[in-house]
Parts: C-alpha cells; sequence; structure tokens
C-alpha cells in the first residue's frame, strides 16, 4: 500500500510523530494492529534492506488518516525521521491480531516508553463504552509523550518515571494501587514491565489480561518465523510456538511463558 506523509515531527530528540493520509489503511485498521514500513524512499537502494514493524498509534477517520508514534534507535527509524511532508511513501496493510474490546466495563490501559503507541488507538477506542485508567510510564521526562490525548480519553491517568523527572518516582506498575478494581487490564511496553503486570494478575481470575508484545521482525506475515513466542497451549497442557507478527502481537497475557520472553534480561 502506498500513502503520503501529510506530517512527521520530532516530538524530542528521541521519539517522532509520522501522520500518514490512506483511506484505504485508516478503513480496515483496528487497535494493536501494525504495519511494516519501508524506511528507504529510493527503489534501487536496499539498506536498510527490511521495512520497520511498527504500531497504528492512532487513527483519523474523517481525514482517511493514521499515525506513527517511533522511537529513534537505528538506521531505518533515523531515515524514518527525516521524511518529509507530502511525501509518497509505502507500507503493508494493518497486521496482526487486535485488542479484544470490552463494553460496559472498568479497565486499566498500562503503557511504558515507546509500548504507548498502540494504547493511545486502544485508549480512545476504549473510552466510547467503558470506564478506563491510564498508566503511563518512562525512563524519564522524554520519554513521557502525547499526554493530552489521555488527558481527554480516560476517567484518570496517572504517570511514573525511573528517575522522578515527570509524576511518581518509580515504576508504572506501582501506579495500579488497587488492581481487583478492574475487569480487563491492557498492557503494552518493556517485557519487564509486562511481566510485573502478570505477576499482579495472574491469580485473579476475574480480571482478563492482554498484551501486546514487541520483537524483532523480517517479514510481518508470519514467513521467516523471527518472532517466535511461547505459549501454554490450553487444549494440550504443553508448550507452543506462536509467531508474535501472526499470532499476536496482541496475546493473553496469562497464557505467556514469561520466563522464555523476558530471557534476554534474566
Amino acid at each position: 500500500m502506498k500513502g503520503v506523509v501529510v506530517d512527521n515531527r520530532l516530538l524530542n530528540d528521541k521519539y517522532g510523530l509520522m501522520c500518514i493520509e490512506s483511506y484505504e489503511f485508516v478503513k480496515n485498521a483496528k487497535p494493536g494492529q501494525f504495519l511494516m514500513i519501508k524506511t528507504q524512499l529510493h527503489d534501487y537502494l536496499y539498506d536498510p534492506l527490511l521495512r520497520r514493524p511498527l504500531g497504528i498509534c492512532d487513527v483519523n477517520l474523517k481525514r482517511g488518516t493514521f499515525s506513527l508514534l517511533y522511537m529513534i534507535v537505528g538506521k531505518g527509524t533515523k531515515l524514518l525521521s527525516t521524511i518529509e511532508k507530502d511525501t509518497s511513501i509505502s507500507f503493508s496493510e494493518p497486521l496482526g491480531a487486535p485488542f479484544n474490546l470490552t463494553v460496559d466495563k472498568r479497565v486499566a490501559v498500562i503503557g511504558g516508553g515507546v509500548g504507548i503507541a498502540p494504547m493511545i488507538f486502544l485508549t480512545k477506542t476504549l473510552y466510547e463504552n467503558n470506564s478506563v485508567d491510564v498508566f503511563y510510564g518512562g525512563a524519564e521526562e522524554k520519554d513521557i509523550l502525547l499526554t493530552y490525548v489521555f488527558e481527554k480519553y480516560s476517567n484518570n491517568m496517572k504517570i511514573s518515571t525511573n528517575d522522578g523527572s515527570v509524576g511518581k518516582k518509580g515504576f508504572v506498575t506501582d501506579l495500579v494501587d488497587n488492581i481487583d478494581s478492574y475487569d480487563k487490564v491492557y498492557a503494552c511496553g518493556p517485557k519487564s514491565m509486562l511481566k510485573a503486570v502478570f505477576e499482579q494478575v495472574k491469580d485473579r481470575n476475574n480480571i482478563e489480561f492482554e498484551v501486546s508484545l514487541e520483537e524483532r521482525m523480517a517479514c510481518g506475515v508470519g514467513a521467516c518465523l523471527g518472532c517466535i513466542i511461547y505459549i501454554d497451549d490450553e487444549k494440550t497442557g504443553r508448550m507452543k510456538q506462536v509467531r508474535c507478527c501472526a499470532e499476536g502481537p496482541v496475546f493473553d497475557g496469562k497464557q505467556i511463558i514469561w520466563d522464555t520472553v523476558c530471557k534476554e534480561q534474566l
């Protein structure tokens, strides 16, 4: 698919926000899905070769636009940050399994760092039919972005940073002081954060728990098998391999075997 960049700006020296016009993309996009975007605009150049996976941050149905929040960490995202307005850009259709939406429930949305990106689209959608509390964490002030959106589309928002530069000092999971008051918890962010949320809800059968996982993806459609994670298979009771891009990126957080997902951090 192709679209036109209508805005691309740096939020600070670490994050950028791109807005793209594509009616065809927007009409099919759902909260929790992602796309694979081409960061090299010249067809005769192949560096970087692979497209970059980015969560859909928000959509505007009336304007036919969608936005992408990205963190500048390598060559691909650095190139993305230099793309100018009115540029034609190539990307995939909306990919992956979306979040399962609730109605008339009390929900907690927990996000950390750039993992907050898909939670904006999710929060705005949930707020139409639910009571929504947002818990937003980052390492420092520059990791706390677009808070005005959450303020508008939530019943309550709490912020934390590791260094205390914004909000409460500490981890975002420290903000959730009454987890039993929620019917469902949605989360996206660093794997250590997601595992910490899992520890809070794992023994509470009355709380549903969905997570959006971030893994390195080469193809985005399940062919390369480069984004395998492990879950408990309810049918067999055994460990099962699933593809983060195809069966995910949204999973039942209580089925994930967190010790394997977080192995890089152990």
